[in-house]
């Protein structure tokens, strides 16, 4: 375990923000559907962080549903389906940006299970969570707020709140609704709950292949496969769930 986990915010910029423009297996991103995505979505938008934005909302509107090939799928694929979880989400962002000419990658870290309370009460105690990162101007920028879909981050975000938790159902407890292409958004985890940075992977295939020999790896992806039924049966009980206004908050005195 880390004891003061490597930020993951202030990485470098590369001498060459080429390299995170190209494809490979998994980021397809010559495939037209991918190609035509990023167009569309970016082509009226005069600035970065503005077609950043416009490319994770577009990621973040596509329904949350557990994958146990996840590890595995292309971005293409992931279109295809129409909805994905926190490794397929971020793969296909991360292809998305690329395609359209933003340089972005994927930073697979080792977290604590603690945002899974209520929907996986039976996870394992860890398991590698995706960020993804896009450089904007000399910064990297960290995100994994498209990972649950607008209806699901409310319904989420009101049972975190009424259950007095710091996180869970998803979510921690002050995660913000919208990433505004200008600082880090991360929903699912805190600096605390980080115990291993495995590395950036253009391809989440590569990082478990790397983690086989250990056993790790495999471990991890076996208990989510495992818990994947589970857990898109209690994401559709919430989302069935009646909206219910967020707890008012106090009046705050101007005295």
């Amino acid at each position: 375990m880390l004891t003061a986990p490597a930020p993951i915010d202030r990485a470098e910029p590369p001498a060459e923000a080429s390299r995170w423009l190209t494809a490979s297996r998994q980021l397809d991103l010559e495939h037209p559907k991918v190609r035509i995505t990023a167009l569309k979505l970016t082509q009226r938008h005069q600035t970065l962080a503005h077609r950043a934005m416009a490319l994770h909302d577009h990621v973040r509107s596509l329904p949350f549903a557990a994958h146990a090939d996840s590890a595995s799928i292309t971005a293409s694929e992931v279109l295809r389906r129409g909805s994905g979880d926190c490794h397929s989400k971020a793969l296909l962002f991360t292809a998305l940006c690329r395609a359209a000419g933003l340089p972005a990658r994927m930073l697979f870290l080792e977290v604590r299970t603690r945002f899974l309370a209520g929907l996986l009460d039976e996870a394992p105690r860890a398991m590698i969570h995706a960020v993804s990162q896009v450089l904007l101007g000399d910064r990297w920028l960290s995100t994994d707020a498209y990972v649950l879909d607008p209806l699901l981050f409310a319904q989420a975000r009101l049972q975190v709140l009424d259950s007095g938790l710091d996180c869970g159902w998803g979510l921690v407890s002050d995660a913000r609704a919208r990433w505004d292409g200008q600082r880090d958004c991360l929903h699912q985890f805190r600096a605390e709950d980080i115990r291993q940075v495995a590395g950036i992977f253009d391809d989440p295939a590569d990082l478990y292949a790397a983690r086989a020999a250990s056993g790790t790896g495999l471990r991890h992806r076996l208990a989510y496969a495992l818990g994947v039924s589970l857990l898109n049966r209690r994401v559709a009980e919430l989302r069935r769930l009646p909206p219910q206004p967020l707890p008012a908050r106090p009046p705050v005195s101007i005295l």
